[in-house]
C-alpha cells in the first residue's frame, strides 16, 4: 500500500485531501503547549490539562500504532455534524482500504487496532493541527488554524490510525505562508492573536461559539469566494 493508493481511496469517499505522517512524540510541541498551559492561555479548557502523555504521543492512545492518516474535510462538505460526516467518511475509508488488502492475500485485522479506537475527529486528545502540518496539509497561520494552501483554513481535520507502516512519498512541506500580512492579527475583536501565541480567554469564539473573523479575512479564504 502506498500514499498514492491511499489518497485516492480518500478522495473517493468525500474526503478533500489526506496526509501520512508516523506516530511519534512531538517533543517540541509538548514543551509549547506545557508552557502555554502554565500561562493560562488555555482559560477554562481544564482538558488541556489531562491526558499530556497521550496529547504528546498518540502510540499511548492506540498501542501499536505506526502511520496516521490525516485527512481534511471543508466546511463546505461537512454537513450539519462535521464529526459525523469526518468520521462517516473515514470508516469508509478504512473499508476501502480493507478491500483492497484482500485480493493480495494480507490481512486487514493487523492494520487496524481491534481494542481500542482508531478513528478521530476532535474527540481525543490529539495534536491534529501539528501532524497535519507534518503530513504536509498546510501550516499554522497567525490565525493560529491550519491553513491548506488551496483549501484555506476553513477546513475540519480527521484521523484514521494505522497498526502499519505505509510508505510516504515525499511532497513538498508548506512552510509559512502568512509572509508581512497579519489581518487577522489587526480584525480580532477580542484582541486574542499575536505573532507567536492564541490567548483563548481573549477569543471571543471562545466564548460565544460564533466568531469566525480571523478566518473570513484571511487571504486564503479570500480567494475561494
Amino acid at each position: 500500500m502506498t500514499y498514492g493508493v491511499v489518497r485516492q481511496s480518500a478522495l473517493s469517499v468525500g474526503l478533500d485531501d489526506v496526509g501520512l505522517v508516523s506516530a511519534q512524540r512531538w517533543d517540541s510541541d509538548a514543551l509549547f503547549m506545557d508552557q502555554w498551559v502554565a500561562h493560562g492561555f488555555h482559560g477554562n479548557m481544564s482538558y488541556l490539562e489531562r491526558n499530556s502523555d497521550k496529547r504528546y504521543d498518540i502510540r499511548e492512545l492506540v498501542p501499536g500504532a505506526k502511520t496516521v492518516i490525516v485527512a481534511l474535510l471543508t466546511y463546505e462538505h461537512s454537513g450539519h455534524d462535521y464529526h459525523r460526516t469526518m468520521k462517516s467518511r473515514l470508516y469508509e475509508l478504512k473499508q476501502m482500504l480493507t478491500d483492497l488488502l484482500q485480493p493480495t492475500g494480507a490481512s486487514a485485522d493487523s492494520m487496524f487496532s481491534t481494542d481500542h479506537q482508531h478513528i478521530f475527529c476532535d474527540s481525543a486528545p490529539i495534536l491534529e493541527r501539528r501532524m497535519a502540518v507534518a503530513a504536509r496539509l498546510g501550516f499554522i497561520g497567525r490565525n493560529h488554524q491550519l491553513i491548506h494552501p488551496q483549501l484555506g483554513s476553513r477546513v475540519h481535520i480527521g484521523e484514521l490510525v494505522l497498526q502499519k507502516d505505509v510508505p510516504d512519498e515525499q511532497r513538498e512541506l508548506s512552510e509559512n505562508g502568512c509572509g508581512d500580512c497579519s489581518k487577522c492579527i489587526e480584525a480580532c475583536p477580542g484582541q486574542a492573536l499575536g505573532r507567536d501565541e492564541w490567548d483563548a480567554r481573549r477569543c471571543v469564539a471562545y466564548v460565544t461559539h460564533k466568531c469566525e473573523i480571523c478566518q473570513q479575512v484571511c487571504p486564503y479564504n479570500e480567494k475561494l469566494k
